[in-house]
């Protein structure tokens, strides 16, 4: 009995003995696996738009995308002005007197010299006279001398008095004319130039009041 108490006590020291290696070796185990995790460190948070930690070109923000961006408004365009250009007054017409200013020239109706401040565009009675230039009217009267007159105050600063015309005028006082704007009629009212006939007497002035040859101005007239 004894024999067989100390052969059942062998095998119970051999198995625990078995049991202790074993969890020894797996207590090592163990202690080497997380020695081995623990010294890697912990791994780098991932920040949103960064692919590669190491790659500084990759570590940019992502460019903001154009694509969907309101267009921006345009700049206004500036506002094109076309300076106006001078007009014949009359469609057919004979040249009369021209403007005279600085000598004495010889009047069929007065019979005496003077200058002529004036060009004369001979037509028959009831020729429309267009505007020359654009502008505002400011007078429309009648004087025995000058007969039925239209004056205008034109835009480049010029005053322009249309002569000789016939009582149905095409514009008031206040009117605004362009280029070429019919405002009245050719007659012979104008009794200081009376036996000149039916024609149109234009005048320019400046701002001083003094007289400008017309025909400087005008498409048909030669420079002087």
């Amino acid at each position: 009995m004894n024999n067989e108490n100390k052969k059942a006590n062998k095998k119970l020291y051999i198995a625990l003995l078995i049991c202790t290696v074993v969890a020894v070796i797996a207590i090592i185990a163990t202690s080497i696996i997380l020695g081995v995790t623990s010294s890697s460190g912990p791994e780098d948070p991932i920040t949103p738009g960064i692919t590669d930690p190491t790659d500084p070109d990759k570590n940019k923000p992502n460019e903001p995308d154009d694509t969907n961006k309101p267009d921006e408004p345009n700049e206004p365009d500036e506002p094109t002005t076309t300076k106006p250009e001078y007009g014949m007054p009359i469609a057919s017409y004979e040249l009369g007197q021209e403007c005279v200013l600085t000598e004495l020239v010889w009047s069929n109706t007065l019979h005496w010299f003077s200058t002529h401040n004036g060009t004369d565009f001979t037509a028959e009675a009831g020729a429309q006279v267009k505007a020359v230039y654009d502008g505002k009217v400011t007078s429309v009267k009648y004087t025995t001398q000058d007969g039925y007159v239209i004056t205008i105050e034109q835009s480049d600063g010029l005053i322009a008095k249309y002569k000789s015309l016939s009582a149905d005028t095409l514009v008031e006082e206040g009117t605004t004319v362009t280029t070429g704007t019919p405002i009245g009629y050719v007659s012979d009212s104008m009794t200081s130039e009376q036996n000149d006939g039916a024609h149109l007497h234009l005048e320019l002035t400046d701002a001083n009041g003094d007289y400008i040859d017309p025909m400087t101005k005008l498409p048909a007239g030669s420079e002087k």
